[in-house]
């Protein structure tokens, strides 16, 4: 049965999904890849620091990063290393069953699409690998916009994918910014974060 608050309200005309923290718990590989891709810049990512900014670009979490450490960072090249370090770890994520029951029980009823603020290698990949890629219509990756979450482009596009006005579109989103870039592209929002600390066992939360 699906979580009550998670049912989007009618009408709508079409489903998007963030990817990462949202359809699937990719957390711990997404810091563990930066933390590996920073070392070689002699930069120790701090936990708390990190998930507090989850939901920005890399290239937004980066200059963050150069602000407060003063570090010189080559966007690209860390950006490389963090992907290369990501692809050993997608082995390790999985769904987010809370969310993810959403999507399997709309599929074939509404379109649907994933608009992740991350590097389409990544977001493919993952979806491949959890099995969730055959429920979407379309992926839209920050690879595909000119500017990252919190900027509505991703899910501007991905309702353009859809064939669906922005309005008509519910969106899945469990960071701040990403529901900036929902609200901002004029969609409906579904913050999933409540419902994935009810899906937690009580030791993790």
């Amino acid at each position: 049965m699906l979580h009550q608050r998670l049912q989007p309200s009618t009408p709508y005309a079409a489903l998007i999904f963030d990817c990462d923290g949202t359809l699937v718990d990719t957390a711990a590989a997404n810091e563990s890849a930066w933390r590996t891709a920073l070392a070689g810049w002699q930069v120790d990512l701090d936990p708390a620091w990190y998930q507090a900014r989850t939901g920005l670009s890399a290239d937004r979490l980066l200059a963050e990063l150069e602000t407060e450490t003063g570090a010189e960072l080559d966007y690209q090249a860390v950006r490389a290393a963090a992907l290369d370090a990501y692809q050993w770890l997608i082995p390790t994520v999985t769904p987010h069953q809370t969310v993810s029951a959403v999507a399997e029980a709309h599929r074939g009823r509404v379109p649907m699409a994933v608009a992740s603020g991350g590097a389409r290698q990544a977001v493919e990949e993952t979806l491949r690998v959890t099995g969730l890629r055959p429920l979407f219509d379309a992926v839209v990756t920050r690879d595909d916009v000119r500017y990252g979450k919190p900027a509505p482009d991703v899910y501007l596009l991905a309702a353009r994918h859809l064939g669906v006005a922005p309005h008509a579109c519910v969106a899945y989103e469990d960071t701040d910014e990403g529901v900036a870039s929902a609200l901002a592209a004029g969609m409906t929002v579904i913050d999933v974060r409540p419902s994935l600390r009810q899906e937690r066992p009580p030791s993790l939360r």
